[in-house]
This record gives structure tokens, C-alpha cells and sequence, in this order.
């Protein structure tokens, strides 16, 4: 039986089995992909980090490259990858969890082969962008309007030339998309929420170089400076503004409402036809592999910086788990040791009667 299960093979928990294994404890980090960085290596091609090469560091070993500058998903991609091949991590890939349940004091992981892994703890390294959604009204669309998910996004070479296009969604990912978009189709950006677009480099620094400098990123997340960053909630892409975007020809639109045959019908009563609908509104979690007692909501899961009401059973890589850099690359060596040691603490007793001579539980 292994000490702790870690589901997910993301930064977080490559991290994690990183820590797991220097306090000899038995572990097996599993993943749905089929390689390290997945998620990462199927980001759109123009899509590059938030956070400089400087704080893309995971456990000390440096992201190659110009530390000042951005690397793109499939440089952090690989990033992982040779994070995980020189500190020899247990990696079991294409590997899905989709039913873990405890057995006594004990979790049993379901995998889609049937396969059943035993583990005296889980961490649960999945992170929270899994899958993106779509609105009810998308499936009022016409067959003909294609419809892409901002997760399956990777360039416009399946689009055709002039197209239509829509992109619902104004946060980063939208706005890159619909700039990117925008010298070869004619584009919409339908707008949700306002939220303060921040650039990315202030004083010839990275933005979060100065944040982290002020340890505004490290505040707790019931702390004032926390409330303020989460009601502003802003995102670094100044640079893709309304004002930079109308520029290179984007027509700025409010929140989409209804949709209809190959009509979008947005909140100020315009309707714009469209041959493309690239949706960019968020993600929602997977949580139907969960049937533990203690965790009955999503919420569950950011409770206690990592602990759930699941005796056992722990988080990382969640929004606002302890802070703001909480789910960035740079706050995710904080979290991970936090949380595996909450691991080494629960499994404390068991491993105190190891060390007696006894048998172990």
C-alpha cells in the first residue's frame, strides 16, 4: 500500500512526489495524459505564461531561457518533463482516477482500466481548470457554426479564411485569441464582467517581480489585501485592452446572452452572425471521481489551505488556497511543502510504529 496517491502530474504534483520521495515516503503520481505537460503542450501556440522564466522555477531548477522573458506552454511543457526525469519521479501516465473511495482508514483509487491503487493518503493535484464551459444556449447554434472550446483552441489553421468569429469570453485567453485572430478573420469579443487589465512589465520588470518583491502575492486569503485582489481580480494583458483591441479591428460587444440558428444575441440587444463561436467563459471542476463523506462540494476543497473535512485526503494547486500565488507557478513550492507535510503528519503514528519494530498499519 502506497503512503500517498497523488492525482494529477501537473507542476504541483510533480512537486509533491519531488517532496514525498525525499522523506521516503511511498508514492505514484498519476495522470490522465499521455505526457508530462499535457495541458501545457495544447494551450494555443501564441499563448505564453503570465509569470516570467525567473519564477517558473520548480524546486530550484531554473527554466532555461532569458529569465526576463515569457516562455510558451510547450517551454514549461518540457520543463516538467525533465523536472520529473532527473529527480526520477514514480509516474504512471494515461492513467484516469474515476472513482476513489476510502475502505476502513484507507482510499482505493478506481482507474478507467479497473486497475485499483490502495493509499494510506491522497492528494488530489488535479487542479481546478479541467473543463470548459459551455452555455446551455450553445446548442441553439446551427451545425454549420463551428464551436470550439477555449481547451481545444491551438491555432485558427481549422478555421477558415474571413471567418465570422466570436469569441465569448473577455478574460487572458479570450483577449489573446481574439488579437490573435484578428489580422485574418473578422472578430467579436463579447465581454463579460469588467476587470482591471494590468500590463505586464512595469518599470522594466515582470508585474509580478514587484508583487512578489511586496509580498502582496503571499497575503493570506482573508487578509484585506486578498478581499481587494479579489473583487479587482485583474489579469496582465493591458496590452489586449478594448481600446488596443478595436484598433487592430475587433468589434467589442457585452456579455453574450442566446444564441440562435448562426446568430449570437448579446446583452445590449445586437446580434452578430457567426460562422466560428470560440468560448472562452471558464472552467468548472471534475469532482464525479470523488465519493468520500467528507467532500460534498467543490468547496471542500480550498477550505483549510489544502486540508479537506476527508480525513486523508488533501489539495493543492486550487485559487486562493492560501493566496494569490496559490495558482501560480511561483506559490506552488510554498503550497506543496505545506500540504506534504500535513501528508507526514497524518501518517505520523503509522510511521512512528515502523520505526519501533512493529508492523505498520
Amino acid at each position: 500500500m502506497l503512503d500517498c496517491l497523488v492525482v494529477g502530474a501537473g507542476h504541483c504534483g510533480l512537486l509533491c512526489g519531488n517532496l514525498l520521495d525525499r522523506k521516503e515516503l511511498s508514492y505514484l503520481i498519476v495522470d490522465g495524459g499521455e505526457n508530462i505537460g499535457d495541458v501545457w503542450r495544447h494551450r494555443p501556440k501564441s499563448l505564453r505564461l503570465f509569470t516570467s522564466r525567473q519564477f517558473c522555477k520548480l524546486a530550484g531548477y531554473s527554466l532555461p531561457g532569458d529569465p526576463e522573458g515569457y516562455a510558451t506552454g510547450q517551454e514549461f511543457a518540457e520543463h516538467m518533463a525533465n523536472f520529473a526525469a532527473i529527480n526520477d519521479l514514480k509516474l504512471q501516465l494515461k492513467t484516469q482516477i474515476v472513482n476513489l473511495t476510502k475502505v476502513g482508514d484507507h482510499f482505493v483509487a478506481k482507474t478507467q482500466t479497473g486497475q485499483a491503487i490502495h493509499a494510506k493518503t491522497v492528494i488530489n493535484a488535479s487542479g481546478a481548470n479541467q473543463v470548459s464551459i459551455v452555455p446551455p444556449f450553445a446548442k441553439n447554434l446551427w451545425s454549420e457554426v463551428q464551436q470550439i472550446r477555449c481547451s481545444d483552441y491551438v491555432d485558427d489553421t481549422a478555421i477558415a479564411p474571413n471567418s465570422n468569429v466570436v469569441v465569448c469570453g473577455d478574460g487572458a485567453t479570450g483577449r489573446q485569441i481574439a488579437a490573435e485572430l484578428s489580422g485574418k478573420h473578422n472578430v467579436t469579443l463579447a465581454c463579460g464582467r469588467v476587470r482591471k487589465l494590468v500590463p505586464n512589465r512595469i518599470g522594466g520588470h515582470d508585474i509580478f517581480w514587484w508583487l512578489h518583491k511586496a509580498r502582496v502575492l503571499y497575503a493570506s486569503s482573508r487578509s484585506p489585501i486578498a478581499r481587494i485582489l479579489k473583487r479587482r481580480d485583474p489579469i496582465p494583458v493591458a496590452y489586449a485592452n478594448n481600446a488596443a483591441l478595436i484598433q487592430q479591428g475587433v468589434d467589442i460587444k457585452p456579455r453574450a446572452v442566446n444564441a440562435e440558428l448562426n446568430n449570437i444575441l448579446f446583452s445590449d440587444g445586437t446580434v452578430v452572425q457567426a460562422d466560428v463561436v470560440i468560448w472562452c467563459i471558464g472552467y468548472k471542476e471534475n469532482v464525479s471521481w470523488l465519493r468520500l463523506p467528507g467532500v460534498n462540494s467543490v468547496d471542500d476543497l480550498v477550505a483549510k489551505k489544502g486540508i479537506t473535512p476527508e480525513p486523508g485526503f488533501f489539495v493543492v494547486g486550487r485559487k486562493w488556497l492560501s493566496c494569490r500565488a496559490s495558482e501560480l507557478i511561483l506559490g506552488a513550492d510554498r503550497d506543496t511543502t505545506r500540504v506534504v507535510n500535513f501528508v507526514q503528519e497524518y501518517l505520523a503514528p503509522a510511521i512512528k510504529v515502523t520505526q519501533e519494530g512493529y508492523q505498520s498499519s
